[in-house]
């Protein structure tokens, strides 16, 4: 099964705070916290499985210093999404060596 992904290039301000929230259960991030001092030039949001989440996240944090985490909201138990906060080279970097993996679909623009 593969992954559907949505990348956000340079997230606004409002996103950014849904997906902090999102992240980090509910509380703001605080001083010190990884994701407070992450670099949002771009995200990578992909959704599926429990099993091809947790393996694309391993693919994404060994190809990239991207931040990676569960992205919580109201999905079923067996479906959940994850999130690749970094700057846009490294999250670029993660979707290409997910569409390699064959995690993702490979889609071309035009």
């Amino acid at each position: 099964m593969t992954l559907s992904y949505k990348m956000i290039m340079a997230p606004s301000a409002p996103v950014r705070k849904m997906l902090t929230r999102r992240m980090s259960f509910g509380r703001p991030a605080s001083e010190g916290d990884p994701l407070s001092s992450a670099s949002w030039g771009a995200v990578l949001i992909v959704h599926g499985s429990i099993p091809d989440i947790f393996y694309a996240a391993d693919v994404g944090a060994k190809v990239s210093p991207v931040f990676v985490a569960e992205v919580m909201g109201n999905c079923p138990q067996n479906v959940v999404s994850m999130a690749f906060v970094g700057n846009v080279a490294d999250v670029k970097q993660v979707l290409v060596a997910l569409e390699n993996e064959g995690v993702v679909a490979c889609i071309s623009a035009g």
